[in-house]
């Protein structure tokens, strides 16, 4: 990137070492250093991700499709001329593929179906760690396992499982790389693991998602949030993950999502279009701000068909005719779906009064699809966001030379006034030190450890009086739960305020990333529900018409009983251990931010005196040991370097 280029060449020209601005602008420039924005797509396990990514992408075999966990691993696709997959396993090897990698990575990577009932990423993680089958398969591991994934465990499953996965055959990471569309090249797309995958994988996107990368940006530029125009657009699981990956995100990033709903070309969809999209906008435009254009209708296998025709030549016409696949790149269900479409394109052309010819038919494909409306705004997001943060890092860039200019003119100022005024500088930053040092006992009080456990400390009093309560109900249980749960994220946001508050001078803090996993209701319901219900043989009589009179006779029959009192307390004593379970991990995610932003601001208030410190001692030798004519040589050179920055500022009204 040549502006950076010049940027860092300048400073070195001149001598400067302290870091002024100079992370910021790394972290600012870094997505057009890396030459991407990124993209994650996230949805439920049968919201059609990978479909959608592959019409997207304009080639329907490049990710794995399938109604169940088809990876359990966050995927990236970026821009390349040649194909290729790179796979690094938790070994640390890495396998490389190059060439056609159409139906290659679900070879590799797609969970296998007998163990889709499996929490496979908590258990892919252990394995990683170097547990064994015994310690992984110990009562007490498999517990915390079936409480955090809300399943409950075949214990010979699971052991099928570790014994047919090494830590070699597991994958950790996944990269594709492939010749996008030009209109996609400007993205690195991430495909996430679905919401409600078993085994914790909803945690590792919303890490993904709210986390940081090495620069201290986001993780991701721009989400899709992804619903299938055919489930219920009030789905509880998928509604509950937008609200906490919103409560989790910066406020910027709030402004960079877009909510699709796939499936748009199915009967089912648009016999309720205008009702559903009336409720998408209610649940997830408004109350979130998210833009109305961004909630956009899409049909990944129209876009898909449409691209395939096209490519491949292909007559609509006789598509439409065919019963069977057209070839072996298309699986036959898939196929089905697709002919039916094109059957009720036909029928709308008919009512219109329209020829039904390729050409109609391939145009309908497209406008069904409603791809290029999503490529449209997506990329003019990308343009206006590029724009912005180009900006952003020049006037950055300026910023930090203008304080170049400004420490060169204080050396001149000091070398003309002489020693008093050297030492006088030396004195006023022992004070300024003096000062940080109290500023910074100050915050290690306010955000001790222990301080902050106080802010929390209500979870367990109000787990205590009310969810364990004698006299709670279902509803009470799961009321005073989400109460607990909204408490926390307000006590967590304001903790955060307040950090940004006091710390603003020294480092800027974020919205925090840490996530209090919310409990499964349902999924828990359900297992209270199979523990509490008894089968039990009963012994009946029934009568036997007869020619004089009537017989009787017994007969036995199995009885499933439900317990509704051993229910209800196997339900109070489930989700108490979820919450338990789940504040142990956010209390410790809290903490270890804290901590974080405190070392950053010991180290900016030590890093910054010391390198004013030095560089005055510097001065000062130089001084004491330079005659007239050096001094005023010294002052020549320094009026110089601040010619040189002014003209580099000039410089950049060109970029």
């Amino acid at each position: 990137m040549k502006v950076l280029e010049e940027y860092y060449a300048v400073r070195k020209k001149n001598n400067v070492k302290d870091k002024g601005l100079s992370a910021s602008i790394e972290r600012k420039a870094a997505p057009f250093v890396n030459g991407y924005f990124t993209l994650a797509i996230v949805g439920k396990m049968s919201a059609g991700k990978s479909t959608f990514i592959n019409a997207f992408l304009g080639n329907k075999n490049i990710l794995p499709t399938g109604h169940f966990q088809t990876t359990c691993v966050l995927t990236k696709i970026e821009y390349s001329e040649k194909e290729s997959i790179e796979i690094i396993y938790g070994d640390g090897h890495k396998e490389t593929i190059n060439g056609d990698i159409s139906g290659k990575l679900g070879k590799l990577v797609a969970i296998e179906d007998q163990y889709s009932s499996l929490p496979v990423n908590d258990i892919n993680k252990l394995i990683i760690k170097g547990w064994n089958k015994s310690k992984i398969c110990d009562l007490k591991i498999v517990k915390g396992l079936e409480a955090t994934s809300c399943r409950e465990i075949n214990r010979q499953l699971l052991e099928q499982y570790i014994d047919s996965h090494s830590k070699s055959k597991i994958a950790k990471e996944v990269t594709i790389k492939y010749p996008l569309q030009e209109d996609c090249e400007g993205w690195r797309i991430v495909d996430t693991p679905g919401v409600e995958a078993v085994g914790g994988i909803d945690m590792e996107t919303m890490e993904f998602l709210t986390t940081q990368n090495e620069y201290g940006s986001n993780n991701v530029d721009a989400i899709i949030f992804l619903h299938k125009g055919t489930d219920n657009i009030e789905d509880k699981s998928i509604n509950d993950f937008v609200k906490d990956v919103f409560k989790s995100l910066s406020e910027d990033a709030k402004k960079r999502i877009f909510f699709v709903v796939t499936n748009a070309a199915d009967d089912t969809f648009q016999n309720i279009e205008e009702e559903y999209m009336r409720k998408a906008k209610a649940l997830f435009v408004e109350p979130y701000g998210i833009k109305e254009e961004r909630l956009i209708p899409v049909d990944s296998l129209m876009e898909i068909l449409y691209h395939y025709a096209v490519e491949e030549g292909k007559d609509a016409v006789s598509l439409m005719k065919n019963q069977n696949a057209p070839d072996s790149s298309w699986d036959e269900k898939v196929w089905k779906i697709c002919r039916s479409l094109l059957r009720d394109i036909r029928d709308t052309l008919e009512d219109a009064n329209k020829n039904i010819n390729n050409e109609n038919l391939l145009a309908m494909v497209r406008d069904w699809s409603n791809f290029d409306k999503l490529r449209k705004t997506l990329n003019e997001f990308v343009k206006s966001e590029k724009t912005n943060a180009y900006n952003d890092l020049i006037q950055t860039i300026r910023e930090d030379i203008k304080q170049c200019i400004e420490h060169k003119k204080n050396d001149i100022a000091l070398l003309q006034k002489g020693h008093q005024a050297i030492e006088s500088q030396k004195n006023a930053l022992n004070n300024a030190r003096l000062d940080m040092n109290n500023t910074f006992k100050s915050i290690n009080r306010k955000f001790s450890r222990e301080a902050v456990l106080e802010r929390f400390s209500f979870i367990e009093q109000r787990i205590n009086n009310h969810i364990l309560a004698s006299d709670a109900t279902f509803k009470d249980i799961q009321r005073e739960t989400i109460n607990l749960y909204d408490l926390a994220d307000e006590k967590k946001n304001t903790l955060f305020a307040q950090m940004a508050l006091e710390f603003h001078k020294f480092v800027q803090v974020e919205t925090s990333k840490a996530f209090f996993k919310r409990p499964d209701f349902e999924a828990i319901e359900k297992q209270a529900t199979e523990a509490a219900t008894q089968t039990k043989t009963e012994t009946r009589t029934r009568t036997i018409p007869g020619t004089c009179c009537d017989d009787h006779e017994e007969y036995t029959v199995n009885v499933t009983d439900v317990d509704n009192s051993k229910k209800l307390q196997t339900f109070k004593n489930m989700s108490v251990h979820h919450i338990r379970n789940a504040y142990e991990k956010f209390k410790k995610d809290i903490i270890e931010e804290v901590e974080f932003y405190i070392n950053k601001v010991n180290e900016s208030l030590g890093s910054s005196i010391k390198t004013q410190q030095e560089h005055l001692k510097e001065l000062q030798n130089t001084y004491k040991v330079s005659s007239p004519e050096q001094l005023q040589e010294m002052i020549n050179t320094a009026n110089k370097e601040i010619a040189v920055f002014e003209q580099f500022i000039k410089s950049l009204e060109k970029y």
